[in-house]
């Protein structure tokens, strides 16, 4: 069953089960697998409900299925069941959980899994460690990523690469190096990946000679064909640094078409430092692999209001609007009590509890007038800091047309 899934055959695969007259615990929990593989978690929790009898590892294969799926709330609340059934977890479901959880910004189940594994003294393999120091720093907690790494007995290439990666997210570019030169040190090979957190880690901390020296290395020494995720750092590198020519150079020499992520990386450049020509090229290039990108029309018309062409950026912003390209709406999640709430911009009338949050932001709102300040806007710094900015047009934070900002809502909820 296993192969037939492999191969995308799942009608073949159901046909082999059912037609096997004894179905054991083993030929069931292979049946929800085969559902996982093809990526349905639907089916794959069907099956799981019509099983008999379940075993550990049929709770691994539904929450798998789940996460696996992106339906990564769905794997947290069937990890909950298994708990309350008093099953213990295998090391493939706390791996799972802990990806689910890192995507979500699920903290507490994550720290909940964390100290499941320290309270049962269970070994920390290098991909438990890797998932937990992944969880930790998709959650926004660096500093408990480290500690994690730190504390491996075992280091893989993966676990090593999932450390670079997450400073270079966390915008900690040097120590990301330190690592990178460490892992080297030890005889470990990098691979696409490991470049990719390097050359990340490069942007973020503006090192720009150290990315085209990495750049450099990963061909000559390592003899990793770039692929288009390099040249998206390579290009966010040199833009970033102001070489918008030498950032042309490196998309027109490109083996292979620029991605989306390349051509927004350029266009970006272009529009900040004037190079107008470059961002047309870039944004006509964007359009036709999707004409729905909204940055694509926003950063043209930018570069051509900063140039004063203003009938340009007219003309763009008019495009806009007539194909009925829109932002992606800003969306803040924000984990209270075990459970994940979702605040987007301007769809957040369906909560079931927003007239209790409005409420507490008109209270806000007074605190802040009794208090002698100046009305002033709630800024989310990140997960755990509040700092306070003057409006510049003066006003209420909540009279005003970001009144209702998915941000402040989290605040507020939190």
């Amino acid at each position: 069953m296993g192969l037939y899934a492999d191969a995308g055959l799942i009608n073949i695969a159901k046909q082999l089960f059912e037609q096997t007259p004894h179905r054991d615990v083993v030929l069931w929990t292979s049946l929800v697998s085969a559902y996982a593989k093809c990526g349905l978690p639907d089916e794959a929790r069907h099956a799981f409900d019509q099983m008999p009898e379940r075993n550990a590892v049929s709770w691994a294969a539904v929450i798998s299925a789940y996460s696996q799926g992106a339906r990564h709330k769905e794997a947290l609340l069937v990890f909950d069941e298994m708990h309350y059934a008093g099953v213990e977890p295998t090391e493939a479901t706390l791996i799972s959980v802990l990806s689910s959880a890192g995507y979500i910004g699920a903290l507490k189940e994550g720290k909940w899994v964390h100290d499941y594994v320290i309270h049962n003294q269970i070994f920390l393999t290098a991909s438990l460690g890797t998932a937990l120091l992944s969880m930790y720093a998709k959650c926004g907690c660096i500093d408990d990523a480290i500690q994690v790494f730190a504390g491996m007995p075992q280091r893989d290439e993966l676990a090593w690469t999932t450390m670079i990666s997450a400073l270079a997210m966390h915008g900690q570019g040097e120590l990301a190096l330190v690592l990178f030169y460490e892992m080297l040190s030890l005889g470990l090979r990098p691979d696409h990946v490991t470049f990719v957190g390097v050359l990340s880690a490069c942007s973020h901390a503006g090192l720009i000679e150290e990315g085209r020296y990495h750049f450099k290395c990963m061909k000559d020494t390592f003899r990793i064909e770039p692929r288009v995720e390099h040249f998206g750092c390579m290009v966010d590198i040199l833009g970033r640094g102001g070489y918008v020519e030498e950032a042309w150079d490196f998309v027109q020499a490109m083996p292979m078409e620029p991605d989306v992520l390349v051509l927004k990386s350029l266009l970006s450049a272009c529009a900040s430092y004037g190079r107008v020509e470059y961002a047309e090229w870039a944004a006509k290039k964007l359009n036709k692999l999707d004409p729905g990108i909204a940055s694509s029309y926003v950063l043209l018309a930018n570069a051509y209001a900063n140039l004063g062409r203003w009938a340009d950026a007219e003309r763009v912003r008019k495009m806009m609007r007539d194909r009925g390209v829109t932002k992606t709406p800003g969306c803040s999640l924000i984990e209270v009590g075990g459970v994940v709430h979702q605040f987007v911009a301007g769809e957040n009338e369906e909560h079931h509890q927003i007239k209790e949050i409005k409420s507490t932001l008109h209270q806000m709102d007074k605190l802040l007038r009794l208090v002698d300040q100046s009305p002033t806007l709630l800024v989310a710094v990140n997960s755990n800091t509040l700092v306070l900015k003057e409006p510049s047009n003066g006003g209420s934070f909540l009279s005003r047309g970001i009144k209702m900002e998915m941000r402040k809502l989290r605040i507020t909820y939190k």
